[in-house]
């Protein structure tokens, strides 16, 4: 096997392209009014009217994609990460009728969609390590 792809340049740059291609494809969805998560965006967003909650965030996506690929943004990326981190577990207090089907253990389908973003959490780590280590 070749370690050399599995260096640890190679390794931010795997990490930094997959959540780009995540965040730009969830983001085109928002923005293409298409997005699955429309109404769970809408609903943690109550004081925002459905469109302009799902726009934002869309837009908020497809920025942070674009920001992962461009190194020198990375601190930048890193922030709007961090706070679209945040938002990512708000359903789970602000909407848990639709996000557990038993607190505090078993999630709904939409529950277990919130809580995979720990591997995103890691993901993001990992790129600030990687960088910092860089530097």
């Amino acid at each position: 096997m070749n370690t050399a792809l599995f260096s640890s340049r190679n390794v931010e740059v795997m990490l930094r392209v997959s959540l780009a291609i995540v965040y730009a494809w969830f983001g085109a969805l928002k923005l293409l009014d298409a997005s699955p998560a429309h109404d769970l965006v809408a609903a943690t967003l109550p004081m925002l009217s459905p469109s302009t909650a799902v726009a934002t965030l869309g837009w908020w996506e497809v920025i942070l994609a674009v920001l992962l690929l461009v190194p020198r943004l990375t601190t930048a990326a890193l922030m709007l990460f961090a706070f679209h981190m945040l938002g990512t577990f708000l359903p789970l207090v602000t909407v848990a009728n639709v996000t557990w089907l038993e607190p505090p253990l078993v999630l709904s389908l939409v529950g277990q969609y919130i809580v995979k973003n720990v591997v995103f959490l890691a993901a993001g780590a990992a790129v600030y390590y990687l960088y910092r280590l860089r530097r």
